[in-house]
């Protein structure tokens, strides 16, 4: 949801070469990562859109771009690796455009490396501060040493200085505050915990960090970049805004798989929420098996800035081979939730924000599907009912930038009240009764684009899901899994 008239930051966490991005720092990764970004028309019109690329010490890297954008769900995609006016370096991006537009940024090796694969939703407008339930220092995981890099771009017009608190996740103590001094307006700055003295932040330390701008007026906007092992990356926002009700699109437990989906619960107030206040209700799939319901508690209290897991990957009590939609209610405490998705067999990861369930909006754009592309990429979405009652949604499938003229279909589902309808674009389709319920057989292979979901009745949300898949490829080595959040709209309108 970009502002009219408001410049969309994308913070590009890596450095940008014609071909590939050498990683701005050795300590968190050893891996050279490129970036690119898709652009979605969030009105039923013409958006005219420049893209300014911005050097680490806020000089123009490149002329701006200026172009278009014609129609709900138009696209644009741009790929920084085969941009030849870009030389090597890290930095950010802004879009500047006369109406709404929506931005997806992915992140990703390239060449003969292993896959390390990030994703995350471009920012729509600046805050004074930004919380981030996650941040982890030399700490040892089921998939490797786990490193956190926090990137902070300045969202301000003017200089402003920055301070990063790190919140010990025990005992809810400062561990410590990072400094980052005269960063220039829409310049980015990256601070790896991997770099980090020991003496400052202990081997083994995990938390939460609470980024904010230490000059009057000043705005920020953060991402992070969650490391584990060698190759496995999770990219995620933080929160800007706090909430005591969010929304869980696909809440997973020891799939077939091994899929997991950890979902971390912060307190962003300033008192502690009391044990059992906060509650995860979930409602099952109609795909899946187990009981049709399951809700839990925080079993211990959450102190201010400190985050609680609802974690099946290490919880035996929550029911196992079971996935389906879930709400986290936090009373009357302001928490913000972000949800992990591990595939513990092969380090894949992914993470996304939490969903807001006091949202209005009826309509849902993905910037980005992809059915079974021919070089291995696939994608899948889930369709989140904010309401109470079933959802009548209606789905739009336009074709992509380069993509064929059939990658296009149209038609209607519902969703039960508090669940999620799932479009798995990486399954193979026959047109037949034993495809699976949550395939798109209406779409051949090799088809991308957008994808506009329209609800008749109760509000609606979605994040998405992007991989490569190994029966097309063969088996994939490291980390080439995705995940993000989609686009709400208040009506397509000129």
């Amino acid at each position: 949801m970009f502002n009219i008239r408001k410049s969309a930051a994308l913070v590009l966490t890596a450095a940008v070469a014609a071909s590939t991005l050498m990683s701005a720092s050795a300590a968190s990764t050893q891996k050279s990562l490129s970036s690119n970004f898709t652009l979605v028309n969030l009105v039923n019109g013409a958006n005219n859109i420049q893209i300014s690329y911005i050097k680490s010490t806020g000089a123009q890297w490149r002329d701006p771009e200026n172009t278009a954008l014609n129609g709900l769900g138009a696209q644009l995609i741009r790929r920084q690796y085969d941009d030849t006016a870009l030389d090597s370096g890290s930095g950010s991006v802004v879009v500047s455009s006369d109406g709404p537009v929506g931005a997806v940024v992915q992140i990703l090796t390239r060449g003969n490396q292993a896959a390390t694969f990030g994703a995350y939703v471009g920012v729509s407008e600046g805050a004074a501060s930004a919380n981030v339930p996650l941040v982890q220092r030399n700490r040892q995981t089921a998939s490797g040493t786990s490193n956190s890099q926090v990137i902070v771009q300045n969202a301000s017009n003017s200089t402003i200085d920055v301070d990063i608190d790190l919140i010990d996740g025990t005992t809810g103590a400062k561990t410590f505050t990072h400094h980052i001094t005269g960063l220039t307006s829409n310049a980015s700055a990256e601070y790896d915990l991997a770099d980090e003295s020991a003496s400052n932040v202990p081997d083994g330390w995990f938390g939460s960090a609470n980024v904010h701008a230490l000059t009057a007026g000043g705005e920020v906007a953060v991402v992070s970049n969650l490391f584990n092992g060698p190759d496995t990356m999770q990219t995620f926002n933080a929160f800007t805004a706090s909430k005591t009700r969010w929304g869980v699109p696909l809440f997973a437990s020891r799939l077939a798989n091994s899929l997991n989906t950890p979902v971390a619960v912060q307190n962003v107030g300033t008192t502690s929420i009391p044990a059992n206040t906060v509650t995860l209700s979930c409602v099952k799939d109609p795909a899946s098996g187990g009981s049709q319901t399951l809700t839990f508690k925080n079993t211990t209290a959450i102190g201010p800035s400190q985050s609680y897991f609802f974690n099946p990957v290490t919880d035996q009590t929550i029911e196992a081979n079971w996935f389906g939609a879930c709400n986290v209610d936090s009373a009357a405490f302001q928490t913000a939730v972000f949800v992990q998705l591990r595939i513990l067999n092969n380090g894949r990861a992914g993470a996304h924000e939490g969903i807001a369930l006091d949202g209005t909006d009826k309509n849902v754009v993905i910037p980005l599907y992809a059915k079974r592309l021919n070089n291995g990429f696939a994608s899948a979405v889930t369709i989140l009912n904010l309401g109470s009652a079933e959802a009548h949604v209606h789905l739009d499938y336009k074709a992509g930038d380069g993509a064929a003229a059939n990658c296009v279909a149209s038609f209607d589902k519902t969703i039960p009240g508090g669940g999620s309808l799932i479009q798995n674009h990486r399954l193979a389709t026959n047109n037949t009764p034993a495809d699976n319920p949550n395939s798109v057989p209406q779409l051949p292979s090799n088809c991308f684009g957008t994808l506009t979901v329209t609800s008749s009745d109760q509000p609606i949300n979605a994040f998405v899901q992007l991989d490569l898949l190994d029966d097309i490829l063969g088996a994939q080595a490291g980390d080439p899994f995705q995940a993000h959040n989609a686009f709400t709209v208040a009506a397509a309108s000129n």
